[in-house]
């Protein structure tokens, strides 16, 4: 997997690569979906939201699979495209929906990822 958190934050990958993105702190005496969105510099939603059920653990994993990140594209002649995603917490049987900071971010912070081109095809 070539899929790196920055301690920002910050998800660098290759397009077409798979990775994992672990969302963890969460209150184990609540049942939570968890949203993950990717938006292009237009705010573009990039493929569907994916999302996870945490069944009252305290972290959930977000699997891209090479599918997801193929939609990531970089143009012809740069040499990386830069996407922001985002994340909501939603509590089940409740009215409550929080979307999470990532790292020590603030309001208005972009949740960043840095897509670089794609090296080779492969199976």
């Amino acid at each position: 997997m070539s899929l790196v958190i920055d301690d920002k934050g910050t998800i660098s990958l290759y397009q077409g690569d798979s990775g994992d993105i672990v969302i963890s702190g969460l209150d184990i005496n609540r049942n939570y979906t968890v949203y993950f969105a990717v938006q292009d510099k237009k705010r573009n939603l990039i493929g569907n939201e994916l999302q996870v059920t945490s069944n009252k653990a305290d972290s959930v994993i977000f699997f891209l699979t090479p599918d997801f990140t193929d939609l990531l594209k970089v143009p012809s002649g740069k040499a990386y495209e830069i996407y922001t995603y985002g994340i909501k917490v939603c509590e089940e049987d409740a009215d409550t929906e929080d979307t999470l900071f990532v790292a020590d971010g603030n309001y208005g912070d972009e949740n960043v990822i840095i897509v670089y081109p794609r090296k080779v095809i492969g199976g």
